[in-house]
């Protein structure tokens, strides 16, 4: 069972860090773009991805993770108890101001067109975050290859 639940893991944490990799190289390019059109439609696609596959993913991570570490190791251990105050704060994060933000500049991009500053300057904030995110799934991914303290 705990091979199995740490493929589940393994692939979800893929999932998300993988996506969020992607989408930041993906928001870079569409930025660069000469077409006002794609950053209003990158966050549409942000948008529908969050919720049909991080927060998905996010959530089995978090569950097998929990099973994992009840069926061999210790909730006390320093490297669980960071993860997974990270996996809590990316979570927060997300549902709190991601995907409320990148609703409200998809919908900003549709009542005020491709090229809205308060739009813009939303994405860009949701860029940064984002990119700030990714450093915490680095050093999450550190921790359970290194186990510190074990």
């Amino acid at each position: 069972m705990y091979q199995l639940l740490l493929f589940v893991h393994i692939v979800c944490a893929v999932t998300w860090v993988g996506g969020a990799f992607f989408a930041q190289l993906l928001a870079i390019r569409v930025s660069r773009s000469d077409d006002p059109t794609e950053i209003p439609r990158l966050a549409r696609h942000f948008e529908a991805l969050g919720t049909w596959v991080f927060i998905p993913a996010a959530g089995l991570l978090l569950l097998s993770g929990l099973v994992m570490t009840a069926q061999a190791w210790s909730f006390g251990q320093g490297w669980i108890v960071v993860s997974m105050a990270l996996w809590l704060l990316s979570a927060v994060a997300g549902a709190a101001y991601v995907a409320p933000r990148a609703k409200q500049a998809a919908d900003l991009f549709e009542t005020e067109g491709p090229t809205s500053p308060a739009a813009m300057r939303l994405t860009q904030r949701l860029f940064l975050v984002s990119r700030l995110e990714l450093v915490s799934f680095a050093v999450v991914i550190a921790l359970m290859v290194f186990k510190p303290g074990l």
